[in-house]
């Protein structure tokens, strides 16, 4: 017995022979559009670009580098490199690393040059030299400080060319004025990370 199969063919309201061509193609731009404002609006939730200015992060980050940065539900975790939201005090948004957060201890050591969390010395590669800066003394030299519920501590990897927590402008940063961490350099393309 042989079957003889067809396709089901549905026509859309698009389809219709009586719909002009005029109205076929709003609907298709329409369409793209609506598209690409549902892309870019997932995209404003979730990331934000942003572009290195100084030397206050060397050397894990240069002058210039472009990074994407991960704001979705952002919560800190030591280590993260974070945007932060210092227009009110700078005029402007800056970059740097977590080092303690909400009920750590923080201790500086600027005679041996050590950083200790929670009572234990900081382990830290990716500086670029040791802690010698002590800022204006907002964080003082062999001095315990118990960071307040909501408050993080923030310090720059290029310790002695950073204004960060050691600073009365930036001090303990409210973890509202978080934009989020950064995951992904992506500019220069020869230096390309996921963080």
């Amino acid at each position: 017995m042989e079957g003889k199969t067809r396709g089901v063919v549905i026509n859309g309201s698009l389809d219709n022979g009586n719909v002009s061509r005029v109205v076929k193609e709003v609907f298709e731009w329409g369409s793209s559009l609506l598209f690409a404002f549902s892309t870019c609006f997932f995209i404003t939730i979730f990331v934000m670009f942003f572009t290195v200015s100084g030397d206050s992060m060397l050397p894990t980050l240069h002058d210039g580098d472009k990074l994407l940065v991960y704001k979705f539900m952002y919560a800190p975790k030591r280590g993260d490199i974070v945007t932060i939201d210092t227009n009110e005090q700078l005029g402007k948004n800056i970059i740097k690393r977590v080092i303690g957060l909400p009920g750590d201890t923080i201790k500086i050591d600027y005679d041996k040059h050590e950083v200790y969390v929670n009572g234990h010395l900081l382990k830290e590669d990716y500086i670029n030299d040791p802690t010698a800066l002590s800022g204006d003394g907002a964080i003082l030299n062999n001095t315990v400080y118990l960071l307040p519920d909501g408050r993080i501590c923030v310090l720059g990897d290029n310790r002695n060319h950073s204004m960060d927590s050691r600073f009365g402008k930036i001090g303990f940063v409210y973890v509202n004025k978080l934009y989020g961490s950064v995951f992904l350099r992506y500019w220069p393309m020869g230096d390309f990370r996921i963080f």
